[in-house]
């Protein structure tokens, strides 16, 4: 008995040494988890009060999509500043998000996918001298872009 509870003991010190370590980001990554961290808590406030995580996210939505839908809630009385609206609109372009390449501008193309400027501007610049990607495939053809990021967000491309 004694033996479980010096590991209770031990397990306990653990899991608190753990809650109260805080992790240091990168000073490269640091700017960006903390506008995730205040679009998350923006995304709590203002949406997950009236609606499930399920309902929001079940539908991928293009940046006129999330702007009508973000409007019609305020109109329903959710609250925020014009920065906090657009924060949590960023928030659910990178999380929520759907593009449809074959129209879109290289930084609607950066919102959704969270690609490079660079890696943008090349699929425009390869859909303008090639024409209109036919599937995902097609896409992989831009030559030079960060195909690895780009096959993670792959179910926010439409054609």
């Amino acid at each position: 008995m004694r033996l479980i509870a010096v590991a209770v003991v031990a397990w306990l010190a653990t899991i608190s040494a753990a809650a109260t370590r805080q992790p240091t980001p990168p000073t490269s990554q640091a700017p960006d988890m903390r506008i995730d961290e205040q679009a998350v808590g923006l995304f709590v406030r203002m949406c997950n009060e009236c609606h499930d995580t399920g309902r929001i996210s079940s539908t991928r939505r293009t940046r006129t999509d999330w702007e009508n839908q973000i409007g019609q809630m305020v109109e329903k009385g959710a609250k925020g500043t014009d920065k906090e609206i657009e924060t949590l609109i960023g928030y659910l372009l990178r999380t929520f998000g759907k593009v449809y390449i074959n129209n879109a501008q290289a930084d609607e193309i950066v919102a959704v996918l969270t690609l490079s400027q660079k890696d943008a501007d090349a699929i425009v610049a390869y859909r303008a001298a090639n024409g209109k990607f036919v599937d995902f495939d097609a896409l992989k053809k831009v030559p030079g872009i960060d195909m690895k990021k780009l096959e993670t967000r792959q179910d926010a491309v439409g054609f």
